[in-house]
């Protein structure tokens, strides 16, 4: 089977030939820019600077010869921006741990003088930083900006400022690189703008130069207690963009596009989740069905969500919202246990991670747990269909790149098994 055939097949919830895998094609699953190097090195590949994917988590552009050498079946359509607001073209080189990557051009950074760097929105420093890195730091943390806001005035403008309908520059850019990506044979992932209902890594407004509204995410959490009017104005006006441009993609793409993702709000903790069931069945769910009602009618697109953290009482939800897979299954949260996973929903949505746990196992395990880890998750996972392989979330930095071997190994001999 060719990867596209195989990841398409997982989300009949049918065994490929193999276990599909994704390493560092979806916002989620991405690999550490310092940790992809070395993996690089590891492998003999050709030995260059990373292109920084995202200044926010500092993770890299996967190329053509990680992917084959780690067995990817899934490509993105690289993000047009990053989470600052900066193009990803005119790469110029940057030092990051000692190692050169490469940032955008339009790129920023100040450095405080304490050894810690400041990164300006869409590269504007005639406003305040919106992020920065600490001396030691491995990323660029989001900083609060905006002024103080009138509970007697809010407007819902304000909160969706930067959640505009696609763009024909971006529309053009992720033209190019489907001209590039269509010719291989792997599954198209991608983002067509992001319409996150309240993801925290938003709220701040990080690419805005001057954001208003309620950007505070403490205070952000209350608003659907004080503020619920306010709220649906703005998830109404967020999904309305977001078919807007999903219509836009289709127009141009059709289903050569193979998995949108929708949304990347958190709604769990490591102890369960962080927002009482029926109130995400009621708020959230009913913006999340008429997205997904519309994909669904109108394309062959899969949906993938991202929610970390112990979300098991939340998922049906997610299922009756028409979103078809659930990334990254973070099996260390409370309630998460991988059997009763499968067990309960593995006929219904697709599980898009859960290989390993990338908090303590691969981090901090021998190569040997590792191996072992990853053969269990996929004994539990892959039956039946309905299964990608990938880490629970990004793979960090000052990961043991023997670790990182002994995972790759682990599936490669498990889908060799097959």
């Amino acid at each position: 089977m060719t990867s596209r055939e195989r990841v398409k097949l997982a989300f009949t919830h049918k065994e490929a030939d193999k276990v599909p895998v994704d390493f560092g094609n979806f916002c989620c699953s991405n690999i550490n820019a310092d940790t992809m190097r070395k993996l690089r090195r590891y492998y003999g590949l050709k030995d260059h600077p990373v292109k920084i994917k995202d200044m926010s988590t500092m993770v890299g552009i996967m190329e053509e010869d990680l992917m084959d050498t780690m067995g990817c079946d899934i490509q993105e359509l690289d993000p047009y921006a990053n989470t600052f607001g900066n193009i990803n073209k005119d790469w110029k080189e940057w030092s990051y741990f000692g190692e050169t990557v490469l940032i955008p051009g339009g790129c920023a950074l100040k450095n405080d003088k304490k050894g810690g760097t400041y990164i300006y929105p869409q590269g504007d420093t005639t406003v305040e930083p919106s992020g920065y890195m600490p001396s030691g730091g491995f990323y660029f943390d989001n900083l609060e900006r905006s002024p103080p806001y009138d509970e007697d005035n809010l407007n819902p403008l304000d909160q969706v400022e930067e959640f505009q309908i696609v763009p024909e520059e971006t529309l053009n850019f992720h033209k190019q690189r489907m001209e590039i990506y269509s010719k291989k044979e792997r599954a198209i992932q991608a983002s067509p703008g992001y319409f996150g209902l309240g993801d925290a890594n938003n709220i701040p407004g990080p690419n805005l130069r001057k954001p208003k509204g309620i950007r505070n995410i403490a205070d952000w959490y209350t608003v659907p207690l004080l503020y619920p009017d306010f709220i649906e104005e703005v998830f109404e006006i967020l999904i309305d963009r977001a078919i807007e441009t999903f219509k836009k993609y289709f127009e141009v793409f059709g289903n050569n596009l193979d998995i949108v993702y929708i949304c990347g709000t958190d709604f769990g903790t490591q102890n369960g989740p962080m927002i009482n069931p029926e109130t995400f069945k009621t708020l959230y769910m009913p913006h999340y069905k008429r997205l997904g009602d519309w994909v669904h009618a109108n394309t062959e697109w899969k949906l993938i969500k991202h929610c970390c953290g112990g979300i098991f009482p939340l998922i049906p939800y997610m299922i009756e919202a028409g979103i078809d897979a659930l990334n990254p299954v973070q099996c260390s949260a409370e309630g998460m246990d991988p059997r009763r996973l499968k067990e309960t929903y593995g006929e219904d949505i697709v599980f898009w991670g859960g290989g390993v746990n990338t908090q303590k196992t691969l981090p901090f395990g021998t190569p040997r747990e590792v191996y072992d880890e990853v053969i269990e998750r996929l004994r539990v996972f892959s039956k039946g269909g309905g299964y990608i392989f990938n880490t629970i979330h990004n793979i960090q930095a000052n990961i043991p790149v023997a670790n990182i071997v002994a995972m790759v190994d682990a599936v490669k001999e498990f889908n060799g098994s097959k």
